[in-house]
């Protein structure tokens, strides 16, 4: 029996030099026996003792990509130590076994170059050495009738493996085994175990060849489609560029239109501060998406049908001048307006239209006196009765349209094209 167990073992290991996967897995075993004589009374007194147990093996997938069939061959050292206190006797077995061993692993769980299983086996066992110490005597068990049969053990346990490269992988394992019941001893001995592995698994298969040439096969046909596609792939990669340009060109609008904002509104804060004390129902401040748009009725400017500034008019356009003059990237329009009531005196003036543009003229000069102010971002224009803002048949709506506008407008590249894309 032990020379077709030996003979088996070779055999198994030669087959898992072509199967698909070789393992070597080395450990402790910690083992504790259970006796219970033939009237039913145990041996209580047994203590468990640690051993080493060596394992080489063939693992190959079946039906599943997930399930293995595990062959192996297997050496284990089993003992325990125990007294009889009511015959002063001393208890202990050292015993060595070698076997075969068949069992399955079903991976459970795969997070990443890990691997969780799930692991039973069944092996038979034969005897190699072994002694029993009674006391002071030490006996040898080979060759012993009730040492000499084989015993069976039942494995489960579960186990983790880490992937190192593609034919190499590290595992760790821990299986619970209990054996049958010796064979020819009187009563019930059976022996438990506690296995704590570590090992290595080493894939040498024909399958990682053949494996390779598909992958290899694959590769090439992914190379050609990608070559047929090569051009598509250009198309691709221009329209991504582009399409980041656009989104950077975007992006720059963006913060180009949110700084000039900023400028608009800080520009009307400061022109608001300046035009304090003339604050009133003659004097309005308006902030739209691109300008800033200040509204002086007439009267608190000009004298009734001239244009000439008064004392008070002159004050306010100097206080404007000199916020207009820290920003000299401002185009300023002044506009001038009347109501629709006709121009009568005599003079220069025909008619409305003619106060409207020398009164706008007269603000431009006055802008003019501050030397910090550019000419060419100046521009005077006389509009007469036909932009109302109120109703020319009340005295109220007729003093509304009497008035200058003077415009401000940042001066923005592409400000508006900008803002209408």
């Amino acid at each position: 029996m032990r020379t077709f167990l030996l003979f088996a073992v070779l055999f198994l290991s030669i087959t898992s030099i072509k199967g698909q996967q070789l393992y070597f897995e080395a450990g402790k075993t910690i083992s504790s026996f259970d006796y219970e004589d033939s009237q039913g009374e145990s041996l209580d007194n047994l203590q468990s003792s640690n051993h080493t147990y060596l394992s080489l093996g063939y693992r190959k997938t079946i039906f599943t990509e997930r399930l293995f069939l595990n062959l192996n061959g297997t050496y284990n050292g089993y003992g325990a130590i125990g007294s009889d206190v009511d015959f002063d006797n001393y208890f202990e077995w050292d015993l060595s076994y070698l076997g075969a061993s068949v069992g399955f692993d079903y991976e459970i769980y795969k997070p990443g170059n890990f691997t969780f299983y799930l692991k039973a086996s069944a092996a038979a066992e034969f005897l190699i050495q072994g002694t029993q110490t009674l006391n002071n005597q030490v006996y040898n068990l080979p060759g012993e009738e009730d040492f000499d049969t084989a015993i069976y053990f039942f494995r489960g346990g579960i186990g983790i493996q880490y992937k190192v490269s593609e034919t190499l992988t590290v595992f760790n394992q821990y299986m619970y085994g209990t054996s049958g019941t010796f064979k020819d001893i009187q009563g019930d001995l059976k022996i438990n175990t506690h296995n704590f592995g570590l090992g290595l698994l080493i894939n040498i298969s024909k399958d990682l060849t053949t494996k390779e040439t598909i992958q290899n096969a694959e590769i090439e046909a992914i190379k050609k489609e990608l070559e047929a596609n090569s051009q598509k792939m250009k198309a691709l990669e221009g329209t991504a560029e582009r399409l980041k340009g656009l989104e950077e060109s975007a992006r720059e609008r963006e913060r180009e239109i949110a700084a000039k904002k900023e400028e608009i509104r800080l520009l009307k804060e400061a022109i608001s501060n300046a035009l304090i004390p003339y604050k009133g129902e003659d004097l309005t401040i308006e902030k739209q998406e691109d300008r800033v748009t200040i509204i002086m009725e007439s009267d608190m400017l000009f004298h009734s049908g001239s244009w000439n500034i008064s004392v008070e008019g002159e004050k306010a356009v100097n206080n404007l001048g000199e916020v207009l003059a820290t920003n000299p990237n401002l185009t300023i329009s002044v506009e001038g307006h009347t109501d629709n009531v006709p121009f009568k005196k005599s003079g220069n003036i025909r008619n409305n239209w003619d106060l409207s543009a020398k009164r706008a003229t007269a603000i431009i000069d006055a802008l003019r006196n501050n030397e910090n102010i550019n000419p060419k971002n100046l521009i005077a224009v006389g509009k007469g009765e036909y932009s109302p803002i109120a109703d020319n048949e009340t005295i109220d709506g007729r003093t509304k349209n009497r008035r200058i506008e003077i415009i401000l407008t940042p001066q923005l590249k592409g400000l508006m094209k900008i803002i209408k894309e």
